[in-house]
């Protein structure tokens, strides 16, 4: 039963206060080291905080530096007034900044002050604070059982902190802290290891990809943020959040894209070896298309074909090509998973209706639709090539154009990848 985490009592501030403390984050970070050059950092007319060109900016110039002093990095906390306490619990890294946020932030003295100040007290946007009824509205998608997985953790993770942690914190300022580190948190930069790092003004800046892009220099400890194309003054400049799904970005940032071309549904495999197993898969011939056909691959073999293969990899997750009637029922088995995903969103239809909520709810369920769509069309036209010669595969690679989209671009780069050896 779906319990939507609960939200803190903390009123929002105004548009004014915000654009208020906004200033106050923008002269404590020049104080201590921060530049920035031919971009402002405003607050609209709803308080939500973004990046401007104050002129006109050409490709790769430098426009932002952040000195490593004033990140905030999970395992770099001993100098705080919690600090200590939260990387005394052994969490995971992201828990240690979900824990340390709302901490830190009563503590006057704290040298974050100014930051804490200016992040928003609420995050009504997730998907995580939102209640049962607006949670069904994305069932049978991918976003939906990634909501529930990262609440259920939420509540987990919670249940699981010492009893001196939950004296001083209640559930809905470790789900805030969570929200807070899902939506501005960036892996630390100049580490190998897994740490968490808040960059802050970097976390003002709105989402779009191909505006700007970050270097970090290990010698001087700065990050450096660059401009990726020309833009014009007074236009919004971006960051990119990474090439995410609709599913990926409602979960974690709270919001989509309504041409977003890296959306991914979600396919759940219930018959043996690996039942029940569910996997996300694009729109792509990547990774995870590769995770998805080889399950598809394994569940097509007999169980002495299937333990042969096994024995064969240290990868059973990349079983190659099989050929014949074997892949042919490989890509039977794909596309009956996805017939059967398409029929679970199908039976559960969104509102529709002019609330932001389901209309975002509906541009989720669309974008999966269409994903799943794509790839039954490409199982369907690759299984024509399963018992195919070398010869014929290349010559049918060569038939589709370089640029093709669709499952046309699907099916050029599975008969480029995935075929027998020559």
């Amino acid at each position: 039963m779906w319990a939507p985490l609960p939200v803190r009592s903390k009123v929002p501030p105004s548009p004014d206060e915000r654009r208020g403390a906004v200033e106050r984050l923008l002269a404590w970070a020049s104080a201590n080291g921060a530049r920035w050059d031919g971009i402002d950092f405003v607050v609209d007319e709803n308080g939500s905080a973004r990046g401007v060109a104050t002129r006109s900016l050409a490709v790769g110039e430098s426009i932002l530096t952040l000195p490593r002093a004033l990140m905030i990095i999970d395992d770099e906390l001993d100098d705080s007034a919690t600090g200590p306490l939260a990387l005394g619990a052994e969490l995971h890294p992201r828990d240690v900044l979900a824990t340390w946020l709302p901490l830190e932030a009563e503590e006057v003295a704290s040298p974050w002050r100014a930051y804490l100040e200016a992040l928003p007290v609420q995050l009504g946007g997730l998907p995580m604070f939102h209640d049962a009824d607006d949670l069904a509205q994305l069932d049978g998608t991918a976003a939906h059982v990634l909501a529930a997985d990262t609440q259920r953790d939420i509540f987990d993770t919670y249940g699981r902190l010492p009893l001196e942690l939950r004296a001083r914190l209640s559930l809905a300022d470790f789900a805030w802290g969570r929200g807070i580190v899902m939506s501005r948190a960036f892996h630390a930069p100049g580490t190998f290891e897994h740490r968490v790092a808040l960059l802050p003004l970097v976390d003002i800046f709105n989402h779009r990809r191909e505006d700007t892009a970050w270097s970090y220099s290990p010698y001087d400890g700065n990050l450096v943020v660059r401009t990726e194309r020309a833009i014009e003054a007074g236009d919004e400049v971006c960051f990119s959040y990474g090439n995410r799904s609709n599913s990926h970005l409602l979960v974690h940032f709270g919001f989509t894209l309504a041409d977003n071309t890296a959306n991914e549904a979600s396919l759940l495999f219930e018959q043996p070896p690996s039942s029940p197993l569910r996997v996300r898969i694009g729109g792509i011939v990547d990774e995870r298309f590769t995770r998805a056909l080889s399950l598809a691959r394994l569940h097509a073999c007999d169980r002495v074909e299937r333990d042969r293969i096994l024995a064969g990899l240290t990868a059973p997750t990349t079983i190659p090509f099989l050929g014949g009637a074997n892949e042919e029922a490989a890509l039977d088995i794909l596309a009956t998973v996805a017939r059967r995903a398409r029929a679970e969103l199908d039976a559960h239809p969104s509102r529709v209706s002019q609330r932001a909520w389901d209309q975002t709810c509906v541009l989720v369920r669309d974008g999966e639709r269409a994903i799943l769509d794509q790839l039954v069309e490409l199982a369907t036209t690759a299984r024509g090539y399963a018992r195919c010669t070398p010869a014929e595969r290349r010559a049918a690679v060569a038939a589709i154009p370089t640029d093709a989209i669709g499952a046309q671009r699907m099916l050029r780069r599975y008969l480029s990848a995935f075929e027998p050896e020559s």
